[in-house]
């Protein structure tokens, strides 16, 4: 079969590639295969130092790098240059140490492929990180245009000088991270300094000459008569050049040693003929500053120096111009108009950046993995991308694969022929087969067993299924969703996943906040659930309390949506309707409940893993499933062992069912009709 191509790219021909391979016989295989496939490749290196000799005698479209090459360097250090040099590059190497599938993936490669390889894996991958890649591009443009906008509207927004530049370093603050940030403002011969440190993950501490002046014992103004003006563009320092940065700014190099400052990204933005600004990014860290945040400030200055323009005409005629206004409207009407995208109800940067992920991806048919603990949206995130794009006229074929018993997951994935195994009457057509033409969405991917998922690669990377117990091939044309609570690079890392078809799933990741990380849309969704809850029971809404939204916000949500969308239900459903909703059970933030979500919530680790050792870990689990094990048996006692229905188990751990019976069979707690009396240290049975 022949590799996907998307007509968008540009042909093989124009794509030259740099083989990086120590090893001489997967070299030349390497380059036979890439030549026979189109490809023109400008050279072999084998060693650090000659991959940079060719990288600058002829720059590369795209570099095939093994990790371990001759020399000292590795091919981890080249990856490090190559993101300097926005070169992307592709691993291909047969290590699985899980410290090096670290530092691999701290490179952040555009693919990876496993020694060893077939020809069509090699090509397949290349196509698909050819297409990441020029994604990728586009995705950093509508970054850094969110970010241009962000910055505008922190300018022109209310508030003096002071209020409006931390607002524009706190916009910076996810692009470019700083510790410390210094904007100094000159206009002729009168110069401002603003300066901002950073004491929180969003709190800054505003520091003025006069605190300067009371924390170094000395005074700052004379220092500000000394500072000379900085390059032209951009200018890099880390640790070895500070020196350079000393000589520009006598008053930098005082705030250096007051806070222990390591590294610094100066910014000069001539605005006008008469007035400059310098803002300087400083870091505790000594390499936190890269070539790749010189190119994004020279790429965003000219839009800022625009902004600042604008927002010093405003200050000089003590208006906002009519533009900026119908600029300001239309971004936030566009907010509102978002927010309600496909059921999903908020208004946080985190969601909004996960409908702008949604958009962009939508309407191709690459695959995406949606990751995010239980209850925060998964399916619904899927069913947009299905909506949003071309197969929306088409089939959404949903499986879960933590709810299928192993032995069957193959069968109702591909299907089987008549006779293909006990049990087996007539033949029946899979999942894929069905939702040919249009998506299928792998809900709870992570479960998949090694055997299957090596199955699942092969659809991936073939289009085409085979039927339990058959023999004819079948073509597939189905766009794959997939989804997961786990955190695969920690199961790749643990052996449990497969490295090849986690890359492939994860062509572009989607990940969900928790709801515990967007408090602000909690009363929003509160109040969509009552309104729907009270539509469907036909009583009238009132409305909820001050103090009830308040207790809402402080919980902690180890169910997230899903166990908010409950808990609104059970107090409509106890409500009057001729007053406000209370709450039908109390909502504590215990560590119980912080154990529980960790180990029910977000099974086997959870979707955030610490660095801990493999003994801690295993006694982390353990500990885990003892928790859950006797927090389930006793809601069973409470509800007299019924799983399902009004009252059930699993409506009281805001859970469904199925995921409480599977949850059950992998803790060895058997159901039950009825609960006898327990006898001490027995299961319920």
């Amino acid at each position: 079969m022949q590799p996907i191509i998307n007509t968008s790219l540009s042909s093989t021909s124009s794509c030259k590639i740099l083989i990086v391979e120590d090893e001489y016989i997967i070299a030349n295989d390497l380059e036979l295969i890439l030549s026979e496939a189109g490809y023109p490749v400008i050279g072999i290196a084998d060693s650090f130092g000659e991959a940079l000799s060719l990288i600058a005698e002829q720059r590369p479209d795209m570099i095939l790098l093994d990790i371990y090459l001759k020399g000292r360097e590795t091919g981890i250090d080249l990856a490090k240059r190559l993101e300097e040099l926005g070169i992307p590059f592709i691993y291909i190497s047969a290590n699985d140490n899980r410290s090096v599938l670290e530092a691999v993936k701290a490179t952040q490669p555009i693919g990876y492929i496993v020694k060893p390889f077939r020809e069509k894996d090699l090509l397949t991958t290349l196509e698909i990180s050819r297409y990441r890649h020029a994604h990728s591009v586009e995705m950093k443009l509508r970054e850094e245009k969110a970010l241009q906008i962000a910055l505008t509207d922190a300018m022109s927004g209310t508030g003096n000088w002071e209020q409006k530049l931390l607002k524009a370093a706190k916009v910076f603050q996810p692009h470019i991270s700083f510790d410390f940030i210094s904007i100094r403002y000159q206009k002729k011969d009168n110069v401002t300094f603003y300066n901002y440190y950073r004491v929180g993950s969003d709190e800054y501490e505003i520091i003025n000459m006069p605190a300067i002046g009371q924390m170094t014992n000395e005074a700052p103004e004379p220092l500000l008569s000394e500072t000379k003006d900085a390059p032209s563009g951009p200018v890099l320092y880390t640790r070895e050049t500070f020196p350079i940065f000393f000589e520009q700014s006598p008053l930098g190099q005082l705030l250096v040693k007051t806070f222990r400052l390591e590294s610094a990204i100066v910014m000069p933005l001539k605005v006008g003929q008469m007035e400059t600004f310098y803002l300087t990014f400083l870091s505790r860290k000594p390499h936190t500053y890269s070539l790749g945040h010189i190119r994004l400030l020279e790429r965003l200055e000219q839009p800022i120096v625009l902004i600042m323009e604008r927002v010093l005409a405003f200050e000089e005629v003590a208006r906002l111009s009519e533009k900026l206004r119908q600029e300001n409207n239309y971004l936030q009407e566009e907010v509102k108009t978002f927010a309600n995208f496909e059921e999903i109800i908020g208004r946080s940067q985190q969601l909004l950046h996960v409908f702008d992920q949604v958009t962009q991806v939508a309407n191709t048919d690459t695959t995406v993995l949606v990751l995010g603990e239980s209850g925060t949206g998964k399916e619904l995130i899927a069913r947009a991308l299905h909506n949003l794009s071309a197969r929306k006229d088409k089939i959404l074929v949903k499986i879960n694969c933590a709810t299928l018993p192993a032995n069957l997951i193959e069968s109702e994935l591909f299907g089987h022929e008549k006779g293909a195994f006990t049990g087996a009457f007539e033949k029946r057509i899979g999942k894929f087969e069905l939702a040919h033409g249009g998506t299928i969405f792998l809900d709870e991917v992570g479960e998949l067993p090694l055997e299957l998922q090596a199955k699942l690669l092969r659809v991936l990377q073939e289009k085409e299924i085979e039927r339990v117990g058959g023999k004819t091939i079948i073509k597939t044309d189905v766009r794959v969703l997939a989804a997961t609570n786990r955190y695969l690079e920690k199961e790749v890392a643990e052996g449990r996943f497969r490295m090849d078809l986690y890359f492939r799933l994860a062509t572009f990741p989607i990940t969900l906040p928790s709801l515990r990380e967007r408090p602000g849309d909690i009363p929003l969704l509160a109040q969509f659930f009552a309104q729907r809850s009270a539509r469907k029971l036909g009583k009238p809404f009132i409305g909820m309390s001050e103090s009830l939204l308040n207790e809402l916000v402080k919980y902690s949500w180890p169910g997230n949506i899903r166990e908010l969308e409950n808990v609104i239900e059970q107090a409509v459903i106890i409500n009057d309707g001729q007053t406000t909703l209370k709450l039908g059970r109390p909502l504590v933030n215990t560590l119980f409940a912080t154990t529980f979500s960790a180990s029910v919530l977000q099974p086997d680790a959870g979707f955030k893993t610490g660095s801990s050792t493999p003994k801690d870990l295993h006694d982390v689990k353990q500990i885990q499933q003892d928790t859950e094990r006797e927090y389930i048996l006793a809601i069973l006692k409470q509800t007299n062992g019924r799983i399902r229905g009004s009252g059930g188990a699993a409506e009281l751990m805001n859970l469904k069912p199925t995921t409480l019976e599977y949850r059950m069979d992998k803790l060895g707690i058997r159901k039950v009709l009825s609960v006898q009396p327990p006898k001490a240290h027995s299961d319920i049975a």
